[in-house]
């Protein structure tokens, strides 16, 4: 089953509810910028999702709702590595949590890992017929009609928030009524009043504690309306957001939308045959952007060296092919790169046996590679 598009045509909650409809068993791939989530259903109902970004990931959820603390959680994910398995199993194994605690955890970690789709103004979807491990799927499904109420509350409250705590560039202070005026502090609130200190912004405190980005608003702002925290300062709002997409990401999305480069339409490029090419800059990316680029994509720039072919530079892994694949299109619209039929080596090694001189070397005129 075929079906894509964007969010600003078929909101979240739209969808949720088409698919309910429609009693759909797939996955629902959401992508905005480098960010990427899959929500599977089975018969219309939500068993699973999955999100790239780490910071949104269980053991993130786990930490902050005081389910964990630091050193547990490292334990248990060194346990991962060790035995090769999932931290909900990890979890049981060394018996950190109960598994009907795993559960709850999970599903509650899944409903804000949908909810906070809801608050997506802008990115791509589409759907396809795939489903996740079997221990990533809930035993339980979730209720589509009751995450579509939630969602939209979610969007309705950032709103209210958005009235006091205006954007992420509000500077937090300690209040009147600090340290515990309001009570007992919840995990999360905790680790904020922790680490407010009257110079860090809103983005900034987030940066270091991560999550869902709600629950982070809506622990701040209960905090701002106890008198715990304060507002010290409303600076002007910057260019780009510290826990939105950067500009660069944007130019990313934007070109991804305009390619209309998701699911099978990718299917359309040789693949056999791109990956035979290499690629090498023409223009690199200035030194101010390179640092806004995130760190994957500068390691899949860095292979663009005209002596690595693209079967090399992509990743094995699919899901990381496909943003891959958007990443070296995009430089090609911008015209800062070339696709070489063989490496530069190589090229060098057949003029030389031609006897062409260097006005006939094409690839020294364009890419100014000094002679010999």
């Amino acid at each position: 089953m075929e079906f894509s598009g964007r969010l600003s045509a078929f909101p979240v909650g739209d969808l949720l509810q088409w698919a309910k409809n429609e009693r759909c068993t797939g996955a629902l791939v959401l992508r905005r910028s480098e960010r990427e989530k899959r929500l599977y259903f089975h018969s219309g109902d939500v068993v699973g999702c999955l999100s790239n970004d780490p910071s949104e990931h269980y053991g993130q959820h786990l930490l902050l709702q005081g389910h964990l603390d630091d050193g547990q959680l490292f334990r248990a994910l060194s346990h991962c590595t060790q035995n090769r398995s999932r931290l909900g199993v990890a979890l049981h194994e060394l018996g950190l949590l109960a598994p009907d605690a795993i559960q709850q955890t999970l599903r509650t970690h899944i409903e804000d890992l949908v909810c906070d789709l809801f608050l997506w103004p802008r990115g791509i979807f589409y759907f396809q017929a795939e489903m996740p491990p079997d221990e990533e799927i809930l035993p339980e499904a979730i209720n589509v009609l009751g995450l579509i109420m939630e969602g939209t509350r979610w969007g309705d409250e950032t709103g209210r928030m958005r009235r006091v705590l205006v954007h992420d560039d509000v500077v937090l202070r300690r209040g009147e009524r600090w340290p515990s005026g309001a009570g007992p502090l919840s995990p999360l609130e905790r680790r904020i009043a922790d680490m407010v200190d009257g110079e860090r912004t809103l983005g900034e405190l987030y940066k270091r504690i991560h999550g869902s980005y709600f629950r982070f608003l809506e622990a701040a702002f209960r905090l701002c309306i106890a008198s715990v925290l304060d507002i010290e300062e409303v600076r002007d709002e910057a260019a780009r957001s510290t826990h939105e997409v950067s500009v660069y990401d944007l130019l990313l999305e934007q070109a991804t939308e305009e390619q209309a480069l998701v699911a099978r339409r990718h299917m359309a490029v040789p693949l056999d045959l791109l990956e035979r090419s290499y690629p090498v800059w023409v223009v690199e990316p200035a030194e101010e952007e390179q640092k806004r680029i995130p760190a994957r994509a500068r390691e899949f720039y860095a292979r663009f060296d005209g002596r690595t072919s693209l079967g090399e530079a992509f990743s094995s892994d699919p899901r990381a092919r496909g943003r891959e694949m958007d990443l070296l299109l995009l430089q090609l619209q911008k015209g800062r790169l070339a696709i070489l039929p063989g490496p530069l080596e190589s090229l060098e090694e057949e003029a030389d046996r031609r006897g062409d001189s260097v006005f006939q070397r094409w690839w020294r005129r364009v890419f100014r590679i000094p002679p010999d």
